[in-house]
């Protein structure tokens, strides 16, 4: 006696289909491959439609294949058929639920493929209707017409399994992308740390020794920055601007101890913003040792910042430095200033040539709105200044 001949069996799954459906939705959205999608398919199709057989049916081009099945007989679980000659590919085709009462009676059955099965009617449903991936079959051992409600879960539950499918392929897309940038990366931090060895080295090989010294020192100095901040920000997504500020101005302090001024309230950046502005102080840095004071040694550089209406102020004074033309201002680095701090940070930069250097004042938006977080004591506590 199959589940449609048993009356009680018949009244429990009229109870019981929405919770189960329900149920396994719940299973599907959280299948974590394709393996998993077809075990909860296998495991739940069967007992929400009442059927004697479910089998899920897979399209690999222009065939389908039996990948699993829950059947009180054996069904075509392993076997491939063309999509011209299967029932399941009629309705992948087609795109349309098929129901045939009795498979006898039905000349898109091929006879021969049913003949030592005990199926004698079906319910088939394409996975994905726009474009079918596959197909879920129901199976009847009895000339049986399925009502309404089972063609509803039937293809309610398809409809869940094409969306856990795409889910699963974004997910192992999203993964295999982010493994190829995290290889891509160490491929970077290796190719970085090979080029500042480099340079170290040619420095050794082509400068008398005390130049190589200092240059070596200074090349030490921005590879220790650079990884610096490679490691906070691989570990962590924030870093505050004190460590920024710090990291990026090491390597221009090393020959001349004392040259920077660093002052301003504790203020954490989260690592877009953090990134970005580091880029800014980079840019600012070497604009500084090619035009202006960090290209002598009697150059002095003060760095302040300070929350104000809600904005990030950074101001950045050189002082004691030669004489900066005009022109330096409208250099391809003023530029590249200019699209960070108003196309990636949303904010205003101002630079301006004094008789004792350049001035810059940077102003971005602040906590709420670019996502700057000061730290907890930031608004009350006195900046805090420092000389390197």
């Amino acid at each position: 006696m199959t589940g449609h001949d048993d009356p009680k069996a018949r009244a429990n799954f009229r109870r019981t289909p929405a919770g189960g459906l329900v149920e396994a939705i719940e299973r599907l959205a959280s299948a974590g491959s394709a393996d998993d999608i077809v075990e909860v398919v296998r495991t739940t199709a069967r007992r929400l439609i009442g059927s004697d057989g479910v089998a899920v049916i897979l399209r690999e081009g222009d065939e389908c294949r039996y990948v699993e099945e829950d059947a009180v007989g054996p069904l075509w679980k392993g076997r491939n058929f063309p999509l011209s000659s299967c029932i399941s590919g009629w309705a992948m085709l087609h795109r349309q639920t098929v129901a045939i009462p009795d498979i006898r009676l039905d000349e898109r059955i091929p006879q021969d493929l049913y003949r030592n099965t005990f199926v004698r009617s079906l319910l088939i449903a394409p996975v994905r209707s726009d474009d079918s991936i596959g197909a879920i079959g129901a199976y009847w051992a009895q000339v049986y017409e399925p009502s309404a409600d089972e063609v509803e879960v039937l293809e309610a539950l398809t409809r869940a399994t094409a969306t856990a499918m795409e889910n699963v392929r974004l997910v192992t897309a999203l993964s295999r992308a982010l493994e190829e940038a995290e290889l891509a990366r160490d491929e970077l931090r290796h190719r970085v740390k090979n080029a500042y060895t480099a340079t170290q080295a040619l420095a050794a090989l082509t400068l008398p020794a005390e130049h190589a010294r200092a240059l070596s020192a200074r090349i030490g100095a921005l590879a220790r920055a650079h990884d610096l901040l490679d490691r906070k920000l691989a570990r962590q997504d924030r870093i505050t601007l004190r460590e920024l500020v710090d990291a990026e101005l090491e390597p221009y302090g090393v020959d001349a101890p004392g040259r920077f001024t660093i002052s301003g309230p504790e203020v954490t950046l989260p690592s877009p913003q953090a990134l970005a502005i580091g880029l800014v102080l980079n840019e600012l840095a070497t604009n500084a040792l090619k035009y202006g004071a960090l290209s002598v040694q009697a150059g002095r550089l003060d760095v302040s910042w300070r929350m104000d209406g809600g904005h990030l102020v950074i101001e950045w004074r050189e002082s004691d430095g030669p004489k900066v033309q005009g022109a330096a201002l409208e250099s391809f680095g003023s530029r590249l200033l200019k699209r960070l701090v108003e196309g990636q940070l949303g904010g205003s930069i101002q630079r301006r040539l004094h008789p004792a250097g350049v001035s810059c004042v940077v102003e971005v938006p602040g906590p709420g709105a670019a996502g700057l977080l000061p730290d907890a004591a930031a608004g009350s506590a006195a900046p805090q200044r420092r000389d390197l």
